[in-house]
């Protein structure tokens, strides 16, 4: 509740800042309002009854201008669902973007709270982890909406023509926020098996790392073009968004849950060149520290390893008015012990298709993730209407299927169909 106030005093503060006559006066400033609602729908588990889980009003606010050399954009959010099925907290404001851009030195500066994006991938995370994720409805929600903004200071240095070097220092630390218990979209967490009945357990809160300037993170980007290739190689020296798992197991069996936030250095690259009517997409991330469950207990009943990803997509709009696009995502272990829960190598398929009809006005789609070692997955047929430029409709459903151990099939039982209208002013 009191983040909530000052969210609230920060949004008012800002408004009148903005809007003053000197302010307005001085800069050049655009306002953008959109007014999203959703309802969504799932049966119950006799099938007899259909379950609001979802009923959301989301307002968003963006108000981008200059003022001199100084660019600045503020992106604020006030989300209220007449449901407590999704979130424990039926309404919410926060401001995914408060920054301000400037020039200096040859470089180009951004400095404020702010999201960033990496990569080429869609529908999956692999580069694009400077954020973490709200997970309160899974990965149904747009990433745009379930990023979590952090406070950074970038600059963006060319270095010659087609190429350029961006340097992020990110001293705010947040993490993955997931569904709360008794929520629609919680997850399961299984300890692993131990051996002996534990005669206790205490599970400890998470091990949060110190909000210091030594705590900080760093990213740096190297972008450039050559021959056709848009090319990236990316590296980040972060903490995981997601905890380590440890447990600890004392000489009278008694059991400890204790959660530590862990370092990782990452290093990836993406690759994207056009051909005719295909465009080729890659994309490679080396984790150099993951954390996996084992049932070692002189590990604490964790091992780690270093973990390969990578993503070959291909699209084709060589058919008018349509777009069909496939991905290969693959994950690897590359110093693999046989005590780890998971498998060693796991890939997963999606397949996009979208087509428009109207003067595209009129958009279907369906996005197909599958599992291949799982057999789990997740189909999202989707229509859109855009009746003018302020006013579109939706109408979509989630359906999941599979296994229920697999990172779809966990939901297998709680497929839901999505309503929204949205309306720009």
């Amino acid at each position: 509740m009191l983040k909530n106030y000052k969210n609230i005093s920060l949004y008012f503060g800002c408004t009148l800042v903005i809007f003053s006559p000197q302010f307005l006066y001085a800069s050049e400033i655009s306002v953008a309002n959109q007014i999203v609602h959703e309802t969504s729908v799932t049966q119950k588990e006799n099938f007899d009854e259909v379950d609001i889980v979802k009923s959301e009003s989301l307002l968003k606010s963006d108000i981008s201008g200059e003022v001199g050399q100084v660019g600045f954009k503020i992106d604020s959010r006030f989300r209220y669902d007449l449901e407590d099925q999704i979130d424990s907290r039926q309404s919410e404001i926060q401001f995914r973007d408060a920054f301000i851009d400037f020039e200096n030195q040859g470089a180009y500066w951004r400095l404020g709270k702010q999201t960033i994006v990496w990569g080429a991938s869609d529908g999956l995370r692999l580069l694009d982890v400077i954020n973490p994720l709200n997970y309160r409805e899974f990965i149904l929600d747009d990433f745009d909406n379930s990023r979590i903004s952090l406070t950074s200071a970038s600059a963006d240095i060319p270095i010659s023509d087609g190429s350029s070097l961006t340097i992020i220092v990110i001293p705010e630390l947040k993490f993955n926020q997931y569904a709360k218990t008794g929520t629609q979209f919680e997850l399961s967490h299984p300890l692993p098996e131990l051996s002996q009945m534990p005669t206790s357990q205490q599970i400890n809160s998470a091990k949060e790392p110190q909000q210091s300037l030594h705590n900080s993170e760093l990213a740096l980007r190297y972008a450039t073009f050559a021959s056709g290739w848009d090319i990236t190689l990316n590296y980040f020296y972060h903490y995981h968004d997601d905890p380590v798992v440890f447990i600890d197991v004392d000489g009278g069996g008694a059991v400890s849950v204790n959660p530590e936030y862990k370092r990782n250095t990452l290093v990836g690259g993406t690759a994207n060149n056009a051909f005719g009517d295909f465009v080729l997409r890659t994309e490679f991330v080396l984790n150099n520290s993951r954390y996996y469950s084992t049932d070692n207990p002189n590990q604490r009943f964790i091992d780690k390893a270093q973990e390969l990803q990578y993503v070959i997509g291909l699209d084709y709009s060589g058919i008018s008015d349509t777009l069909i696009s496939g991905q290969w995502f693959r994950r690897q272990l590359l110093s693999y012990e046989k005590d780890i829960a998971e498998d060693a190598i796991e890939n997963t398929l999606t397949l996009l298709l979208r087509r428009y009809y109207a003067n595209q006005t009129i958009t279907l789609e369906a996005l197909t993730l599958h599992s291949l070692d799982n057999s789990d997955g997740l189909i999202r047929p989707k229509f859109k209407y855009e009746f003018n430029n302020f006013v579109q409709f939706e109408l979509g459903a989630d359906i999941f299927y599979g296994n229920q151990s697999g990172f779809f099939g966990q939901f297998a039982a709680k497929d839901q169909v999505t309503v929204g209208v949205s309306v720009g002013f």
